[in-house]
């Protein structure tokens, strides 16, 4: 009997963790909706960061001397290229640093976002280069930067500008860091090998000009 007894506690103390189990499984919802949830959550953190550094660009004491009509130009030309992409680039910085390091200070997570937006202004610097070069319409759904009828060839010093906002945002947030230097090497590398594969791009195969001997497996 005393047996029997404890088996019946037993079982009864199994299912009452199983039922308990099935209720907190129950609250949460499925796997895919936690990740899609989570993915929202972690992009509207990195967005905001977006508008901490694009205010930090236009309090600059050389942006801050221009006329306001420049500064509005400044705040609207960075809001319209910068953050309009999947920006995979840019949030990819604090996974990579999550995989290495899973328990980051809010500092260390604050530094990887503000490298990823880096990134993310390197890559506009690109696109809005890249269209006015390629003679392209659109880019991320909207007309190009230099398509729009107040810019034109103005997009060309944009570039540059958005170019030279990386390097006053490393200045601001790394030039104590022992990496500073190292940063700095690898953004005016990767600018370097990319322009030498645009070169490419625009003298092998320009509109209206098709010569297939350029195409050699060692240029390849």
């Amino acid at each position: 009997t005393t047996t029997t007894t404890k088996r019946e506690r037993e079982r009864e103390r199994r299912e009452g963790k199983g039922r308990e189990r099935g209720r907190e499984m129950s609250e949460q919802p499925p796997t895919k909706q936690r990740k899609v949830e989570d993915a929202k959550v972690s992009k509207e953190a990195f967005l905001a960061v977006f508008e901490n550094l694009a205010k930090d660009v236009l309090d600059d004491e050389f942006v801050k001397r221009q006329p306001e009509y420049a500064q509005k130009w400044i705040s609207f030309m960075q809001s319209y290229n910068v953050p309009k992409g999947k920006l995979n680039r840019g949030m990819a910085v604090l996974d990579g640093l999550l995989t290495i390091k899973p328990d980051l200070t809010e500092a260390e997570v604050e530094e990887a976002n503000i490298l990823g937006w880096c990134i993310e202004w390197l890559q506009a610097f690109f696109l809005v280069a890249d269209d006015l070069m390629d003679d392209s319409v659109t880019r991320r759904g909207q007309p190009c930067w230099y398509k729009r009828k107040e810019v034109g060839t103005v997009a060309c010093n944009d570039s540059i500008f958005l170019e030279a906002s990386i390097y006053r945002i490393l200045k601001k947030h790394f030039r104590t860091k022992p990496y500073y230097v190292q940063l700095l090497d690898l953004f005016l590398e990767t600018t370097f090998q990319t322009s030498t594969g645009q070169l490419l791009d625009l003298i092998t195969a320009p509109p209206g000009v098709v010569d297939l001997s350029k195409y050699e497996m060692k240029t390849y």
